[in-house]
């Protein structure tokens, strides 16, 4: 048979001939070895269309963003959290068709290895969003009503989707959306996603921004403090142990939590009779840059890695220092790892940032913790802090006692729905916090169905008679935009400084207040 076949196929035109061999080729793809479709065919359409649900792919991998009221699950280890949400928000829907509101809860949810932006720290988030949801559905929160509708956001790996999520509820006509909160990460992405909503009069509320970048948009507020106070209160703790340190320092200028912890953390040199005896520079750039395969992110991942395992013998050569630093919770767990054979006749002591929370807990961190290297970081929230052993003075007194009861009611809300629910990272505290604070501007403009510029409007009020008594600590702003530097920034929010034990569980060491750490230089 094959020879009839080229016996026909030799008598054809050229031209017939070539033609004839890409249909075969085509045929046999579609009957035994499948079509390649590139990830850019799946760019722009739909993973899932419904409801209030609007995911669709985006980027080199094709991963899904958007917005969704728990029908489309991000990530498997975020079922049962999605699940509870999109029950509570039928049961709104249901019953309180024209008296509800919704609220975005946006994060940078991804499942790349890369990502900075831990899986559990995505858990913890939503679970705090939902608690929060579900206790204002119930409890008096600066009014009963209207009820809130929890949705959930993705930008994707990094923030870098922000322009698709963002378009989605910018463009919202039927979901009654009056405030974003949440953001999660202090990135090029999260910022511009943030000032496109506000310039469209949306409210965003940050849970765990921290970086300086944030001080002063018009329309937003935080409920975590800036990296200024941060870096503040975790040089004012270390000053007086250490009189040398060393600089750690990350390069991505697009990541504006590494860019200002360098700049804070540089101040330490600025402490009379204190300076920076060594810098040891790493960049990220390239690792977090969109539009890579996941194979080019892998490589540059481990290129970082090797860079940072690189520092351990200049850092020990400078000992005593302090090491503070200037980078993401991932990036710190690869030095921490790296002194697990080096330099083991000195104590090694590491100063960071609150995204010391991103390094996820594991068997090697507590092993690695259990040697000559301690980790203490300026935390945005812990159980902790408000226990009699945080060190809180008399000055203080009243502010701490309200953040005890903020905490409280928290805690007995957050462990009736998730009775193993994992506070100790302060995550699920601010993305309560945010989400709280969120609902009390809302039910301020008196509406029923607010639209997003009244919700703005009300950003002032919060405070005095009006503060909210978050479980990170009583919340408020002034909102005064025009005439400060800070205006999105909390009102002398409490900073603990937190030590990662070699047990998995963080304990706060002490408690600063604005006040008593002043940005210093």
């Amino acid at each position: 048979m094959f020879a009839t076949v080229r016996a026909y196929v030799g008598h054809l035109p050229v031209g017939a001939r070539r033609l004839l061999a890409v249909v075969c080729v085509l045929a046999l793809a579609a009957v035994g070895y499948g079509v390649y479709v590139p990830v850019d065919h799946l760019l722009n359409k739909p993973c899932m269309r419904k409801g209030a649900t609007a995911v669709v792919h985006h980027g080199s991998n094709g991963e899904c963003v958007g917005i969704t009221d728990g029908s489309y699950v991000f990530h498997p280890t975020l079922r049962d959290a999605e699940e509870a949400i999109r029950k509570e928000n039928r049961d709104v829907l249901d019953h309180h068709a024209t008296n509800y509101v919704s609220v975005v809860l946006m994060l940078p949810i991804s499942a790349d290895k890369g990502s900075i932006l831990s899986m559990p720290n995505a858990l913890e988030q939503l679970q705090g969003a939902f608690t929060a949801q579900h206790y204002a559905n119930r409890n008096n929160v600066e009014g009963i009503t209207p009820y809130v509708q929890l949705l959930i956001g993705s930008d994707g790996y990094q923030a870098n989707a922000w322009q698709s999520a963002v378009s989605t509820i910018v463009g919202d006509h039927s979901r009654h959306i009056a405030a974003v909160t949440g953001f999660g990460l202090s990135l090029a992405g999260t910022e511009s996603a943030i000032k496109e909503l506000t310039a469209h009069s949306i409210p965003a509320f940050g849970a765990t921004l921290t970086s300086d970048n944030y001080d002063n948009i018009k329309g937003f507020v935080r409920a975590s403090p800036s990296n200024v106070d941060n870096m503040a209160a975790a040089l004012s703790y270390v000053e007086s142990d250490y009189k040398r340190a060393v600089l750690v320092e990350d390069g991505n200028a697009d990541d504006s939590y590494d860019v200002t912890l360098v700049s804070g953390f540089r101040k330490f040199s600025a402490i009379p009779g204190h300076r920076i005896v060594g810098v040891e520079p790493y960049d990220t750039s390239e690792r977090d840059r969109d539009g890579q395969s996941a194979e080019e992110r892998r490589r540059h991942q481990t290129e970082v890695a090797t860079r940072i395992s690189q520092m351990t013998t200049n850092i020990c050569a400078a000992q005593p220092a302090v090491v503070l630093f200037a980078g993401r919770g991932q990036d710190l767990g690869v030095l921490v790892h790296a002194f697990s054979n080096t330099c083991l006749d000195k104590q090694i002591r590491i100063v960071s940032g609150d995204d010391v929370t991103n390094l996820p807990d594991s068997e090697q961190l507590r092993q690695d913790l259990r040697g000559h290297v301690t980790v203490d970081y300026a935390g945005v929230a812990h159980p902790g802090e408000w226990s009699d052993s945080a060190g809180h003075d008399q000055a203080h007194a009243a502010a701490a006692a309200e953040g005890a009861q903020g905490f409280r009611i928290f805690d007995t809300a957050f462990h009736q729905l998730f009775p193993r629910g994992y506070l100790g990272d302060g995550n699920a505290m601010m993305a309560y916090d945010a989400t709280l604070t969120a609902t009390a501007a809302i039910r301020l403009t008196e509406q029923q169905q607010p639209q997003p510029d009244a919700v703005v409007n009300e950003l002032g009020a919060l405070q005095g008679a009006h503060k909210v008594l978050g479980a990170s600590g009583p919340i408020q702003f002034t909102a005064n935009y025009q005439t400060s530097r800070t205006g999105s920034n909390p009102v002398a929010k409490p900073i603990p400084i937190i030590r990662l034990t070699p047990q998995g569980n963080p304990r706060v060491l002490t408690v600063k207040w604005p006040d008593e750490a002043p940005p210093v230089g």
